[in-house]
C-alpha cells in the first residue's frame, strides 16, 4: 500500500510542477482574455505554447527573453525573494521584493512601496484586493518567481 501512495504522491508532484497556468486580464477567465500561458518553464503570448510565441524562459534563477537559455539574453534574475535587473544580484539592481503575498518596489517592504498584492489566484494593483483593481487572474497558483516576472514584464512602469 505504501508503494501506491508514494507513486501517487510522485505523480501529483510531477503534474503540479509542470502544470500549465493561464493568465487572464483582470477578473476574467474567458479564453479570449488570456494574455499569457506558463507551461514547462516558459511564458507564452496568449493561449499559445508555440515556441515562436515564447516571451520568457525560466532557466535556473534567470528569466531570459524569448526562447533562449543564453545568459546574455537575461531579462531578470530571481533569487530568494528578490527580482533583479538582468543577470545581476547587486542590491542596487533590485527591481522588486516578494514578501507576505505582496510585490514591493526595490528592496523595500514598506506599505507605500507596494506595487501589487496576490490573493486567491488574483494579482491586484498596489495593496488593494478590490475587484476593480485586479490586474491578472491565474488559473493555478503560480510561484513568487512567476508572479514577479509577469508583473515586471507587463507593468515595468510600476517599479521605476
Amino acid at each position: 500500500m505504501s508503494k501506491f501512495i508514494a507513486a501517487a504522491l510522485l505523480s501529483f508532484l510531477c503534474l503540479t510542477a509542470f502544470a500549465e497556468i493561464k493568465i487572464y486580464k483582470g477578473n476574467s477567465t474567458y479564453s479570449g482574455d488570456c494574455v499569457a500561458t506558463f507551461s514547462s518553464g516558459k511564458l507564452y503570448k496568449g493561449n499559445s505554447t508555440y515556441s515562436g510565441d515564447c516571451i520568457l524562459t525560466f532557466y535556473g534563477n534567470m528569466i531570459i527573453k524569448g526562447n533562449s537559455t543564453y545568459s546574455g539574453d537575461c531579462f531578470a534574475t530571481f533569487t530568494g525573494d528578490k527580482l533583479y535587473k538582468g543577470n545581476s544580484t547587486y542590491s542596487g539592481d533590485c527591481i522588486a521584493t516578494f514578501y507576505d503575498q505582496k510585490l514591493y518596489k526595490g528592496n523595500s517592504t514598506y506599505s507605500g512601496d507596494c506595487a501589487a498584492t496576490f490573493s486567491d489566484r488574483k494579482l491586484y494593483k498596489g495593496s488593494s484586493t478590490y475587484s476593480g483593481d485586479c490586474i491578472f487572474t491565474f488559473s493555478e497558483t503560480p510561484s513568487p518567481r512567476i508572479l514577479a516576472a509577469v508583473m515586471y514584464y507587463f507593468y515595468r512602469g510600476l517599479f521605476l
